[in-house]
């Protein structure tokens, strides 16, 4: 007999509803990447360009969550990236670490992979609610990635403009504030146009997923060379993050599903945007690979303590 999803998050423990789906996805990319070598960068245009914006726009439009009640999850976001960003820092100072050691440690410690994996895990877990307000999260920290993020990247490049105009060439902005305008607006969206927005919305899961097993089977081969250098941002990403983000939630009085969405989405691995920002401004491209790479395949394991503990 078929069971919906909702009564199978009912009936199974979140780890099982969670992480086993994604594994299976995340599988197959790095498979299909083992037997045939992909060219990711039409179908990872695809995803940034057309399926996320339409995500972000049919979630924040038919989302019953408010603003007011938005606002402690996009505090704790805030408040845990610049507390990581501060021991971060002095971390960097009390080892006289160089600009470009610096900017790798705070890459691969503040940006989570709250896309291809917070979102999917978000949902199998807490349905709806939870990719809505992963959803919230991932436009959030996509903002600061975008801009933080690529200064830290390019700074020896002049990285504040390029920063600028990489978050102002990308259709999520657009699609956020147009979805937030009509709502505040109280217009109407016609009825005929929303169910294909949310179809291509939802296809970013599998399809996010797909592109992080081939970006992690591409990155195998580099594993070795660099694993030592992974060890402490993979340390801060995956147990120090979560635990911070843990301290605000309490602080904030968050409880419910937003809490255990906030805990869960600063338990992310590091972002593959990181790998792909270091790789465009030369900041030791295959050492933040390898720290994408193995961040990525330890979280299948601290996410799963971490759902069985939040379940």
């Amino acid at each position: 007999m078929h069971r919906s999803p909702d009564r199978l998050r009912r009936t199974q423990p979140l780890v099982v509803t969670a992480i086993i789906p994604i594994v299976l996805t995340v599988g197959l990319g790095f498979l299909l990447e083992c037997r045939r070598r992909m060219d990711v960068s039409a179908l990872s245009s695809i995803a940034i360009y057309v399926l996320l914006p339409c995500l972000i726009f049919s979630s924040l439009l038919t989302t019953e969550i408010t603003l007011s009640a938005a606002l402690p999850l996009i505090a704790v976001v805030l408040l845990a990236t610049f507390s990581l960003w501060l021991l971060g820092k002095a971390f960097a100072l009390l080892r006289r670490l160089p600009p470009d050691q610096e900017s790798f440690f705070l890459l691969t410690t503040l940006f989570m992979n709250a896309g291809n994996m917070g979102m999917p895990v978000a949902l199998y877990a807490f349905g709806d609610r939870g990719l809505h307000l992963a959803v919230i999260w991932v436009l959030v920290i996509n903002s600061l990635a975008n801009t933080v993020g690529i200064y830290y990247a390019s700074r020896h490049r002049g990285g504040r403009r390029q920063a600028l105009r990489t978050i102002f060439s990308l259709p999520t902005v657009y699609a956020a504030v147009l979805a937030l305008i009509i709502r505040a607006l109280h217009l109407s969206f016609p009825d005929l146009l929303l169910p294909p927005l949310q179809l291509l919305g939802l296809a970013i899961i599998p399809i996010g997923q797909l592109l992080l097993g081939i970006q992690l089977a591409k990155a195998r081969t580099q594993v070795n060379l660099h694993l030592s250098g992974a060890l402490l941002p993979n340390f801060v990403r995956l147990l120090l993050a979560p635990a911070i983000a843990f301290a605000f939630v309490q602080l904030l009085g968050m409880e419910g599903t937003i809490a255990r969405v906030a805990i869960l989405m600063s338990a992310m691995p590091t972002a593959v945007n990181i790998a792909v920002f270091a790789t465009e401004f030369g900041l030791q491209p295959r050492r933040v690979a390898t720290t994408v790479f193995t961040s990525t395949v330890a979280s299948f394991v601290t996410l799963s303590a971490l759902l069985l503990l939040l379940d």
